[in-house]
Protein backbone atom coordinates (compact mmCIF):
# COMPACT_ATOMS: atom_id res chain seq x y z
CA UNK A 1 0.00 0.00 0.00
CA UNK A 2 1.33 3.43 -0.98
CA UNK A 3 1.54 5.85 1.94
CA UNK A 4 1.71 9.61 1.54
CA UNK A 5 2.74 11.74 4.52
CA UNK A 6 2.11 15.49 4.67
CA UNK A 7 4.20 17.03 7.42
CA UNK A 8 2.42 20.38 7.33
CA UNK A 9 -1.09 21.33 6.25
CA UNK A 10 -3.85 23.70 7.37
CA UNK A 11 -6.72 21.26 7.16
CA UNK A 12 -9.26 23.65 8.68
CA UNK A 13 -8.79 25.86 5.60
CA UNK A 14 -8.47 23.16 2.96
CA UNK A 15 -10.45 20.92 0.71
CA UNK A 16 -10.62 17.31 1.76
CA UNK A 17 -7.94 15.04 0.31
CA UNK A 18 -9.08 12.25 -1.97
CA UNK A 19 -6.90 9.17 -2.28
CA UNK A 20 -7.38 5.82 -3.92
CA UNK A 21 -8.43 2.82 -1.87
CA UNK A 22 -4.92 1.42 -2.28
CA UNK A 23 -3.35 4.49 -0.64
CA UNK A 24 -2.94 5.76 2.91
CA UNK A 25 -2.62 9.41 3.87
CA UNK A 26 -1.08 10.76 7.09
CA UNK A 27 -0.82 14.46 7.90
CA UNK A 28 -0.03 16.94 10.64
CA UNK A 29 -2.48 19.83 10.59
CA UNK A 30 -1.32 23.10 12.09
CA UNK A 31 -3.76 25.14 14.18
CA UNK A 32 -3.32 28.74 15.32
CA UNK A 33 -6.59 29.46 17.08
CA UNK A 34 -9.10 27.65 19.26
CA UNK A 35 -11.61 27.93 16.43
CA UNK A 36 -9.27 26.18 14.02
CA UNK A 37 -8.56 23.43 16.52
CA UNK A 38 -12.23 22.92 17.34
CA UNK A 39 -13.10 22.87 13.63
CA UNK A 40 -11.31 19.53 13.34
CA UNK A 41 -14.34 18.01 15.00
CA UNK A 42 -16.42 18.97 11.96
CA UNK A 43 -15.20 15.93 10.07
CA UNK A 44 -18.15 14.06 11.55
CA UNK A 45 -20.25 13.59 14.61
CA UNK A 46 -17.36 12.56 16.84
CA UNK A 47 -16.07 15.39 18.99
CA UNK A 48 -12.43 16.08 19.63
CA UNK A 49 -12.07 14.32 22.97
CA UNK A 50 -9.15 13.80 25.36
CA UNK A 51 -6.79 11.05 24.34
CA UNK A 52 -6.05 8.00 26.38
CA UNK A 53 -2.76 8.03 28.31
CA UNK A 54 -1.25 5.83 25.61
CA UNK A 55 -1.11 8.41 22.88
CA UNK A 56 -2.25 11.48 21.06
CA UNK A 57 -5.53 12.34 19.39
CA UNK A 58 -6.18 11.65 15.75
CA UNK A 59 -8.99 11.23 13.24
CA UNK A 60 -9.42 8.30 10.88
CA UNK A 61 -11.57 8.36 7.79
CA UNK A 62 -12.08 6.28 4.65
CA UNK A 63 -12.50 7.42 1.10
CA UNK A 64 -16.08 7.16 -0.11
CA UNK A 65 -16.48 4.65 -2.92
CA UNK A 66 -16.74 6.36 -6.31
CA UNK A 67 -15.69 9.63 -4.70
CA UNK A 68 -15.17 11.25 -8.09
CA UNK A 69 -18.94 11.33 -8.52
CA UNK A 70 -19.25 13.87 -5.72
CA UNK A 71 -19.32 17.58 -6.35
CA UNK A 72 -16.17 19.52 -5.62
CA UNK A 73 -16.02 20.81 -2.04
CA UNK A 74 -16.80 24.45 -1.44
CA UNK A 75 -13.85 26.30 0.08
CA UNK A 76 -12.78 29.95 0.44
CA UNK A 77 -13.29 31.97 -2.73
CA UNK A 78 -10.62 34.11 -4.29
CA UNK A 79 -12.05 37.17 -2.54
CA UNK A 80 -12.05 35.56 0.88
CA UNK A 81 -8.86 34.93 2.80
CA UNK A 82 -8.79 31.22 3.73
CA UNK A 83 -7.67 32.19 7.24
CA UNK A 84 -11.06 33.83 7.72
CA UNK A 85 -13.01 30.77 6.63
CA UNK A 86 -13.24 27.97 9.17
CA UNK A 87 -16.33 26.36 7.66
CA UNK A 88 -16.51 22.83 6.34
CA UNK A 89 -19.23 22.18 3.78
CA UNK A 90 -20.01 18.63 4.83
CA UNK A 91 -22.49 17.96 2.04
CA UNK A 92 -19.68 18.22 -0.49
CA UNK A 93 -16.92 16.37 1.35
CA UNK A 94 -15.29 13.60 -0.63
CA UNK A 95 -14.39 11.65 2.51
CA UNK A 96 -16.37 10.52 5.52
CA UNK A 97 -15.36 9.86 9.09
CA UNK A 98 -14.84 6.19 9.81
CA UNK A 99 -14.23 6.61 13.52
CA UNK A 100 -12.50 8.67 16.15
CA UNK A 101 -9.12 7.31 17.18
CA UNK A 102 -8.37 8.45 20.73
CA UNK A 103 -4.79 7.31 20.37
CA UNK A 104 -2.91 8.68 17.41
CA UNK A 105 0.01 6.45 18.28
CA UNK A 106 -2.02 3.43 17.20
CA UNK A 107 -1.47 3.54 13.47
CA UNK A 108 -4.54 2.74 11.38
CA UNK A 109 -5.32 -0.62 9.89
CA UNK A 110 -4.96 -1.26 6.19
CA UNK A 111 -8.55 -0.33 5.35
CA UNK A 112 -8.21 3.16 6.89
CA UNK A 113 -6.93 5.53 4.22
CA UNK A 114 -6.24 8.62 6.30
CA UNK A 115 -5.12 9.78 9.70
CA UNK A 116 -4.78 13.31 11.02
CA UNK A 117 -2.56 14.51 13.85
CA UNK A 118 -2.87 18.01 15.28
CA UNK A 119 -0.24 20.55 16.26
CA UNK A 120 -0.91 23.95 17.80
CA UNK A 121 1.31 26.99 18.00
CA UNK A 122 1.41 30.77 18.26
CA UNK A 123 2.50 31.93 14.82
CA UNK A 124 5.22 34.62 14.61
CA UNK A 125 2.93 36.61 12.29
CA UNK A 126 0.18 36.75 14.91
CA UNK A 127 -1.17 40.31 15.18
CA UNK A 128 -1.68 39.75 18.92
CA UNK A 129 1.97 39.19 19.85
CA UNK A 130 2.02 42.42 21.87
CA UNK A 131 -1.14 41.48 23.77
CA UNK A 132 0.29 39.85 26.89
CA UNK A 133 -3.10 38.79 28.23
CA UNK A 134 -3.95 37.05 24.96
CA UNK A 135 -0.56 35.35 24.75
CA UNK A 136 -0.81 34.11 28.32
CA UNK A 137 -4.21 32.58 27.54
CA UNK A 138 -2.87 30.95 24.39
CA UNK A 139 0.11 29.48 26.23
CA UNK A 140 -2.21 28.12 28.89
CA UNK A 141 -4.42 26.62 26.18
CA UNK A 142 -1.41 24.96 24.54
CA UNK A 143 -0.29 23.49 27.84
CA UNK A 144 -3.77 22.08 28.46
CA UNK A 145 -3.70 20.46 25.01
CA UNK A 146 -0.32 18.94 25.81
CA UNK A 147 -1.38 17.73 29.25
CA UNK A 148 -4.48 16.07 27.76
CA UNK A 149 -2.43 14.68 24.85
CA UNK A 150 -4.63 16.33 22.25
CA UNK A 151 -1.71 17.55 20.12
CA UNK A 152 1.34 15.76 18.89
CA UNK A 153 3.64 18.79 18.46
CA UNK A 154 3.92 22.52 19.06
CA UNK A 155 3.86 24.66 15.95
CA UNK A 156 4.11 26.21 13.73
CA UNK A 157 6.11 28.74 15.71
CA UNK A 158 9.38 30.53 15.21
CA UNK A 159 10.50 33.78 13.60
CA UNK A 160 9.36 35.87 10.66
CA UNK A 161 11.35 38.95 9.64
CA UNK A 162 10.05 39.01 6.05
CA UNK A 163 8.53 42.50 6.22
CA UNK A 164 9.35 45.59 8.30
CA UNK A 165 6.03 45.08 10.09
CA UNK A 166 6.88 41.54 11.12
CA UNK A 167 10.45 42.48 12.01
CA UNK A 168 9.18 45.20 14.33
CA UNK A 169 7.78 42.48 16.60
CA UNK A 170 11.12 40.63 16.85
CA UNK A 171 11.35 41.07 20.66
CA UNK A 172 7.83 39.73 21.13
CA UNK A 173 8.47 36.87 18.69
CA UNK A 174 11.47 35.83 20.77
CA UNK A 175 9.53 35.91 24.05
CA UNK A 176 6.68 33.85 22.62
CA UNK A 177 9.05 31.38 20.95
CA UNK A 178 10.96 30.86 24.20
CA UNK A 179 7.73 30.06 26.02
CA UNK A 180 6.70 27.50 23.42
CA UNK A 181 10.17 25.99 23.38
CA UNK A 182 9.94 25.59 27.15
CA UNK A 183 6.61 23.75 26.82
CA UNK A 184 8.03 21.49 24.11
CA UNK A 185 10.89 20.55 26.41
CA UNK A 186 8.61 20.12 29.41
CA UNK A 187 6.28 17.71 27.57
CA UNK A 188 9.00 16.20 25.38
CA UNK A 189 7.23 16.85 22.08
CA UNK A 190 8.56 17.95 18.68
CA UNK A 191 8.40 21.52 17.54
CA UNK A 192 7.44 22.71 14.04
CA UNK A 193 9.44 25.75 12.99
CA UNK A 194 8.38 28.62 10.73
CA UNK A 195 11.40 30.65 9.61
CA UNK A 196 11.36 33.48 7.09
CA UNK A 197 14.38 35.71 6.67
CA UNK A 198 15.49 34.41 10.08
CA UNK A 199 17.43 31.19 9.48
CA UNK A 200 20.48 32.62 11.22
CA UNK A 201 18.37 33.27 14.33
CA UNK A 202 17.64 29.60 14.90
CA UNK A 203 21.34 28.75 15.21
CA UNK A 204 21.41 30.69 18.48
CA UNK A 205 18.90 28.16 19.84
CA UNK A 206 20.82 25.03 18.88
CA UNK A 207 21.66 24.14 22.49
CA UNK A 208 17.98 24.21 23.45
CA UNK A 209 16.66 22.62 20.26
CA UNK A 210 18.85 19.56 20.62
CA UNK A 211 17.04 18.79 23.89
CA UNK A 212 13.85 18.11 21.91
CA UNK A 213 12.92 14.71 20.50
CA UNK A 214 12.73 16.27 17.02
CA UNK A 215 12.63 19.61 15.23
CA UNK A 216 10.62 19.84 12.00
CA UNK A 217 11.67 22.70 9.74
CA UNK A 218 8.45 23.59 7.92
CA UNK A 219 9.14 24.50 4.28
CA UNK A 220 12.84 24.71 5.08
CA UNK A 221 14.08 28.06 3.71
CA UNK A 222 17.81 27.47 4.04
CA UNK A 223 20.61 25.99 1.99
CA UNK A 224 22.06 22.49 2.06
CA UNK A 225 25.06 23.83 3.96
CA UNK A 226 22.80 25.38 6.61
CA UNK A 227 20.78 22.18 6.93
CA UNK A 228 23.90 20.08 7.45
CA UNK A 229 25.21 22.64 9.94
CA UNK A 230 22.00 22.37 11.99
CA UNK A 231 22.48 18.61 12.09
CA UNK A 232 26.10 19.06 13.13
CA UNK A 233 24.86 21.16 16.06
CA UNK A 234 23.27 18.01 17.45
CA UNK A 235 19.64 18.81 16.51
CA UNK A 236 17.44 15.88 15.53
CA UNK A 237 16.32 17.84 12.49
CA UNK A 238 13.77 16.93 9.85
CA UNK A 239 13.60 19.22 6.84
CA UNK A 240 10.23 19.48 5.10
CA UNK A 241 9.79 20.54 1.48
CA UNK A 242 6.75 21.37 -0.61
CA UNK A 243 5.88 23.01 -3.90
CA UNK A 244 9.06 25.10 -4.15
CA UNK A 245 10.75 21.95 -5.51
CA UNK A 246 8.15 22.05 -8.31
CA UNK A 247 8.81 25.73 -8.86
CA UNK A 248 12.54 25.45 -9.43
CA UNK A 249 13.79 26.78 -6.09
CA UNK A 250 17.46 25.80 -6.30
CA UNK A 251 18.21 25.66 -2.58
CA UNK A 252 15.26 23.37 -1.88
CA UNK A 253 16.07 21.12 -4.83
CA UNK A 254 19.69 20.89 -3.69
CA UNK A 255 18.54 19.87 -0.21
CA UNK A 256 16.13 17.21 -1.49
CA UNK A 257 18.82 15.77 -3.75
CA UNK A 258 21.65 15.72 -1.23
CA UNK A 259 20.39 15.61 2.35
CA UNK A 260 20.39 12.20 4.03
CA UNK A 261 17.04 10.66 3.11
CA UNK A 262 16.30 9.91 6.78
CA UNK A 263 16.08 13.65 7.49
CA UNK A 264 13.58 14.59 4.77
CA UNK A 265 9.83 15.15 4.97
CA UNK A 266 7.34 16.53 2.45
CA UNK A 267 4.34 18.83 2.79
CA UNK A 268 1.73 20.85 0.94
CA UNK A 269 1.09 23.71 3.41
CA UNK A 270 -2.37 23.57 1.80
CA UNK A 271 -4.17 25.75 0.91
CA UNK A 272 -1.12 28.02 0.76
CA UNK A 273 2.25 27.72 -1.01
CA UNK A 274 0.75 27.89 -4.49
CA UNK A 275 2.43 27.77 -7.87
CA UNK A 276 1.95 30.42 -10.54
CA UNK A 277 -1.68 30.85 -11.61
CA UNK A 278 -2.93 28.61 -8.80
CA UNK A 279 -5.56 29.96 -6.44
CA UNK A 280 -4.81 27.38 -3.78
CA UNK A 281 -2.92 24.22 -3.01
CA UNK A 282 -4.92 21.03 -2.51
CA UNK A 283 -4.03 18.40 0.09
CA UNK A 284 -3.85 15.84 -2.72
CA UNK A 285 -1.06 17.90 -4.31
CA UNK A 286 1.27 16.03 -1.97
CA UNK A 287 1.42 13.43 -4.75
CA UNK A 288 2.98 16.01 -7.09
CA UNK A 289 5.61 16.81 -4.48
CA UNK A 290 6.44 13.12 -4.08
CA UNK A 291 6.65 12.60 -7.84
CA UNK A 292 9.14 15.45 -8.21
CA UNK A 293 11.17 14.15 -5.27
CA UNK A 294 11.30 10.71 -6.93
CA UNK A 295 12.90 12.34 -9.96
CA UNK A 296 15.40 14.22 -7.81
CA UNK A 297 16.38 11.18 -5.73
CA UNK A 298 16.13 8.54 -8.45
CA UNK A 299 13.71 6.44 -6.39
CA UNK A 300 10.45 4.73 -7.19
CA UNK A 301 7.30 6.15 -5.62
CA UNK A 302 6.95 3.01 -3.50
CA UNK A 303 10.50 3.26 -2.13
CA UNK A 304 10.25 6.98 -1.44
CA UNK A 305 6.87 6.70 0.28
CA UNK A 306 8.12 3.96 2.58
CA UNK A 307 11.24 5.90 3.52
CA UNK A 308 9.30 9.10 4.25
CA UNK A 309 6.71 7.13 6.22
CA UNK A 310 9.53 5.90 8.48
CA UNK A 311 10.76 9.49 8.85
CA UNK A 312 7.24 10.71 9.64
CA UNK A 313 6.86 8.15 12.42
CA UNK A 314 10.31 8.97 13.77
CA UNK A 315 9.83 12.75 13.72
CA UNK A 316 6.51 12.51 15.54
CA UNK A 317 7.47 9.64 17.87
CA UNK A 318 4.70 7.39 16.56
Amino acid sequence: MTRYCDAHIHLSHSKEPVFAESEQYFCVTSCHSKEEFESLGRYGEAAFQPASPSGFSGFRYRSIANATAYAAPTIPTAELNPRQNLRFCRDSLKTCLAGFAPSGRSLPTAEVTSMVFASYGIHPQSPALRDKTFIDKELSFIENLLAEKKIIAIGECGFDFFTPEFKSTAPEQEIVFNEQLFLAQKYNVPIVLHLRKSIEKIFTYSRELKKLPAVIFHSFPGTLREALSLQNHGINAFFSFGKPILNGKKASIDCVQNLPIQNILFETDAPYQTLKDEKETLPSDIKKVYQRACELRGLSIEDLCEKIFINFKSALNL
